[in-house]
């Protein structure tokens, strides 16, 4: 049983609210219904002897979600008060009506899973030597261990451990095991310990980027890795709700799934944007689904919110040696062409808190380093190095706000192992330089942003108002940040030849749709692709199932 929260009134409160105000569009709304009726529907069977789907129903018009849902004959099971949404039951053969109301988004509410990773670059050490490459033991020694920061994990919930002690300070199951602080599959522990593990399971010797944070964990999904939308949604709202309760002031996310809806309308991305106009710096996995373009999950295709990819540190303090791994999803992401990733981070063999007991420490007793530590790879795992960053930066100054926050640590990144903001964005995440720098701000805001419609062809040129690329939107800054010679911007588009880097396979490249200055996401929606058009080393058809755990993951 979900815990929505303390959001909302009633739905049949907001029911006769929305009937009082709305009247005239009421009218109009079951006029619509009943001509959408009389002729799409036509010769089918009753609703009522039609299966139901669970759906998010969103409005941009006039018309409230409630009224079209009731319209449309189906029944709401949940207020989703931050995106002006609702969680409705809806007869599968009524749904396309109530899509076709004016203004109205209906979204499924798909599975969403805590991503695995594929086949990357070679095994090396396990490690945490992200403490060194991104500054983090410097600013430890000089003080800053993010101290008096609450981050909060959304994720499969969090093992109350030693690293944690006396910071582990509250949270919600939105699952059916009542117990946030029990970690039945193992990533949101892992996760944790990235951010803010002391090291006292180890005695020392593996610890978080931001040891001094405080953690609070809001549980979505239990010992399958598994949740779906609407839970995501709820978890968010719950975040905004007790924002104040516990000091939240950032908040990790280290999962995603395959976007089909632009970042305008997908209820996903408009949750994480709530969050931020709250006052919360969100932190997002980019996604395992790599190397090749368009394949950034949501809600990290969110231009607002930091999106994080995975680098291979190679076990060595230096990053001189840095390279990609194959499998960090790449941007521009789709529909939209927004340019993400943001920035890059370890991702590739670091090492972590264990959940004893857990689905992957069960299944992958391989990846088990000593008695209390793990060893994964994945953006999920770059995601919270770089939350635990956020949590850094905050500690040395407080009160700034997301944007701010992103401005220091996007502003302040050393040189990628590319130089492709399409691969690794800005650059390698410097915790260090981003804490200890002057002033920096950048003005974005998804205000006025039109949805784009999937198939649409988009300008890849970087001047967009949420464009982290648009020098006009950046203030108290040397602005010295454009991508490294070699990879062709030129201030409007990307050289089509050179995406990525990667050698595209004939199969899976459209030349058609790209022209070197445009993107059209019908290309590449990740369900359409198909094994034929992989090379065998890059996909595997038969182990990727999309949720389970691919045990190269795990080494």
């Amino acid at each position: 049983m979900r815990d929505a929260g303390s959001f909302g009134a009633t739905v049949s409160y907001r029911a006769r609210l929305v009937w009082q105000k709305k009247g005239r569009a009421a009218v109009t709304v079951a006029a619509a219904v009943a001509a959408l009726a009389g002729t799409s529907l036509a010769g089918a069977p009753a609703a009522s002897a039609s299966p139901s789907e669970t759906v998010i129903v969103t409005s941009a018009g006039l018309l409230s979600p409630v009224m079209a849902v009731l319209e449309a004959g189906g029944a709401i099971l949940d207020q989703l008060p931050i995106i002006d949404g609702v969680e409705a039951s809806i007869p599968s053969i009524l749904e396309p009506v109530l899509a076709a109301l004016p203004g109205i988004t209906v979204t499924p509410d798909i599975s969403v899973s805590v991503q695995s990773t594929p086949v990357s670059t070679g095994p090396h050490t396990p490690s945490d030597v992200f403490l060194q490459q991104t500054g983090a033991a410097r600013l430890a020694s000089a003080g800053d261990t993010g101290q008096g920061v609450t981050v909060a994990v959304l994720d499969t919930g969090i093992d109350n451990l030693p690293d944690f002690a006396g910071r582990l300070i509250g949270g919600v199951d939105l699952t059916s095991a009542n117990n946030p602080f029990q970690d039945s599959y193992g990533h949101g522990t892992f996760i944790a310990g990235l951010i803010a593990g002391d090291g006292a399971s180890s005695n020392g010797q593996y610890s978080g980027e931001a040891p001094g944070a405080k953690l609070v964990s809001i549980k979505v999904a239990g010992a399958t890795g598994q949740t779906d939308l609407v839970t995501l949604i709820l978890g968010l709202q719950w975040a905004i709700a007790h924002q104040s309760q516990y000091g939240i002031k950032v908040l990790n996310i280290s999962l995603g799934f395959q976007p089909t809806e632009s970042t305008v309308i997908n209820p996903l991305d408009m949750a994480v944007q709530a969050a931020w106009a709250s006052g919360i710096t969100v932190v997002v996995s980019a996604g395992n689904a790599g190397p090749f373009n368009g394949t950034i999950l949501s809600p990290g295709d969110d231009p607002l919110v930091i999106t994080v990819g995975a680098l291979d540190d190679m076990a060595s303090p230096s990053a001189a040696g840095d390279e990609m791994t194959t499998f960090s999803s790449a941007g521009p992401t789709s529909p939209d062409g927004w340019e993400k990733p943001d920035l890059v981070t370890s991702g590739r063999s670091v090492v972590s808190l264990a959940a004893p007991g857990s689905t992957i420490y069960d299944n992958y007793p391989s990846a088990r380093v000593g008695s209390a530590n793990f060893v994964g790879s994945g953006t999920s795992f770059s995601a919270a190095i770089t939350s635990g960053a956020a949590a850094l930066v905050l500690a040395d100054n407080p009160g700034l706000t997301p944007n701010q926050v992103k401005a220091r640590l996007l502003g302040t990144t050393s040189a990628g192992p590319v130089g492709n903001p399409f691969v690794d964005g800005h650059g390698a995440l410097n915790a260090y330089a981003a804490a200890t720098s002057g002033s920096m701000n950048f003005s974005q805001s998804a205000a006025g942003l039109l949805p784009t419609l999937p198939g649409a062809t988009v300008s890849l040129s970087p001047t967009r108002p949420v464009d982290t690329w648009n020098k006009n939107l950046w203030s108290g800054m040397s602005w010295s940040q454009p991508p490294a010679t070699g990879w062709a911007w030129n201030g409007y588009a990307w050289n089509a030849t050179d995406w990525t880097g990667w050698a595209w396979n004939g199969a899976a490249w459209n030349a058609s749709a790209w022209k070197g200055a445009a993107w059209n996401g019908a290309d590449w929606t990740g369900w359409a692709w198909n094994d034929a058009a992989w090379t065998g080393s890059a996909w595997n058809g038969a182990a990727w199932t999309g949720w389970a755990w691919n045990s190269s993951g795990w080494s």
